[in-house]
């Protein structure tokens, strides 16, 4: 309760894309347990596509919060594009008009504070940098959500670091194995290891670099910065952070069952925007630790003759395989992507290949013993908190960095060399190679010893007095208008 004996009441509010709307609802859950009302914002486009997914005339948000007595409204705003937009194929179209939805967030805000409680601070997804400006209009605080790990945060925040010796703009290819060992917090790395936009890339890099860069100018004037991370898998990157900026790490944002145990009906999300497929039959019909989970996100492009190598690697390596091939996984025109006879030869003993599984599911069964990802954080951090070794393909974006960590800092997995960034395909014989290596090598026990490890801190840090809880409940009370924000200490 605030000084005015109302409930807090956050408005929260993810960039319209899976990898973002997840994370945020499972927290939406974590802050409304503590007696915290929440609005969870998405655009009428995701969330029609969220109830398609979850074949419900309610809505899923809603049903979600009152199977755990939580309460969580949902309310919708447009992007500004027709429902029947293609924002997988034009995605960086979508990304401008996502740019332009200010005046229909601040009309939502001025009809939510006509209904009680009025809304009391903004969680917004650090993407989403204007937003700050409205909320600043409102007088409340505005808190920004980065979705990415600390250590990525921090390359962009110093990305001037960058600029003055000599890494951006880059090199060339010539640059990509130059040594960067001055960003704080973080390991040495090499230019390769960066983040995609701050590579060379297609031209729409700039772009994203530019909304990148606008992003971290509001973020250095945020209330508080949030985190999906812990305090024992990034220390030193948080040590360096919080020196900066007020970061609180909240992660890993999972369901209570998967991590804590403490509400057994805290199973699911349901912000899926594709229908999920139920592989457990299939998965309890295969040895422990045997079978490669394969999966490469809701968004990024593969070619088809990567696509290609991927299934014979897979086939050539001899192991039981689940692979999630999304139906757009190449474009949105193209939905038959793999060789011929692949499903009637080896899927028949061998795989089977789905549009969608529930993730967290998926990587909690004892038969999954590697996952090969394009290393997406929710996917990194979702594998760690389950125990599970990586089989790295970065090819967008921060999965570069995260490969980077997950290899070399965390020994959790390994990495095969190729991708987008390199300009390369990784081709069968290395893939099947490193399969082996993951599931049956020696390099793959210690991985999967050190992935333990670091799945206990991962569920210790959500338990009741570890880092991020102790972090969640300091943010709640550091709302309270009677609570002086410099009263309690984060954990970090």
């Amino acid at each position: 309760m605030g000084d005015n004996g109302k409930p807090l009441h956050a408005l929260v509010f993810p960039y319209p894309t899976q990898g973002h709307v997840t994370p945020m609802m499972q927290f939406s859950k974590s802050l409304a347990s503590k007696g915290v009302v929440v609005t969870f914002v998405t655009t009428h486009h995701r969330h029609a596509q969220i109830a398609q997914a979850n074949s419900s005339s309610e809505d899923p948000v809603l049903l979600e919060a009152r199977n755990l007595g939580l309460d969580i409204r949902s309310a919708q705003i447009s992007d500004g594009l027709p429902l029947d937009f293609d924002r997988s194929a034009r995605f960086y179209d979508f990304m401008q008009s996502v740019d332009s939805m200010d005046e229909a967030l601040e009309e939502l805000m001025h009809s939510l504070n006509k209904t009680e409680p009025p809304i009391s601070c903004v969680i917004a997804d650090t993407l989403l940098f204007w937003s700050l400006d409205v909320t600043k209009r409102f007088g409340i605080p505005w808190i920004s959500f980065w979705t990415q790990p600390v250590g990525v945060y921090s390359i962009y925040h110093n990305f001037h670091l960058l600029r003055s010796h000599g890494h951006y703009p880059p090199r060339g290819t010539g640059g990509l194995d130059d040594c960067i060992d001055y960003i704080p917090g973080l390991p040495k790395i090499q230019s390769r290891d960066l983040p995609s936009f701050l590579q060379l890339q297609d031209t729409s890099s700039d772009y994203v670099l530019d909304l990148l860069m606008k992003s971290f100018q509001s973020a250095r004037r945020a209330d508080w910065v949030l985190c999906n991370s812990f305090s024992n898998l990034e220390p030193e990157s948080i040590k360096a952070m919080s020196t900066e900026t007020p970061i609180l790490t909240v992660g890993p944002l999972l369901p209570s069952s998967y991590l804590d145990s403490q509400n057994s009906r805290d199973i699911t999300v349901r912000t899926s925007f594709l229908a999920e497929y139920q592989p457990s039959t299939w998965l309890d019909t295969k040895p422990l630790d045997s079978v490669i989970y394969v999966s490469f996100g809701s968004l990024v492009h593969v070619s088809k003759a990567q696509i290609e190598e991927i299934a014979m690697g897979l086939k050539e390596s001899g192991q039981p395989f689940l692979w999630v091939l999304r139906p757009d996984i190449i474009s949105s025109e193209i939905s038959d992507c793999l060789p011929d006879g692949f499903m009637e030869e080896t899927c028949k003993s061998q795989g089977l290949v789905v549009p969608w599984v529930p993730q967290l599911q998926v990587l909690s069964h004892p038969s999954i013993g590697g996952f090969f990802t394009h290393c997406g954080w929710n996917s990194v951090i979702e594998s760690i908190a389950m125990g599970v070794p990586m089989l790295g393909f970065p090819l967008w974006s921060d999965q570069y960095t995260n490969c980077k960590l997950m290899v070399d800092e965390w020994k959790v997995g390994l990495r095969l060399i190729g991708g987008h960034g390199d300009n390369k395909m990784i081709h069968r014989e290395e893939i099947s190679s490193a399969i082996a290596r993951l599931v049956s090598g020696e390099e793959g026990k210690e991985m999967k010893n050190g992935v333990m490890a670091l799945r206990e801190s991962a569920r210790s840090a959500m338990n009741t007095g570890g880092s991020s809880e102790i972090n969640m409940e300091a943010l709640v009370e550091a709302l309270k208008p009677t609570v002086h924000r410099g009263k309690q200490t984060p954990a970090n």
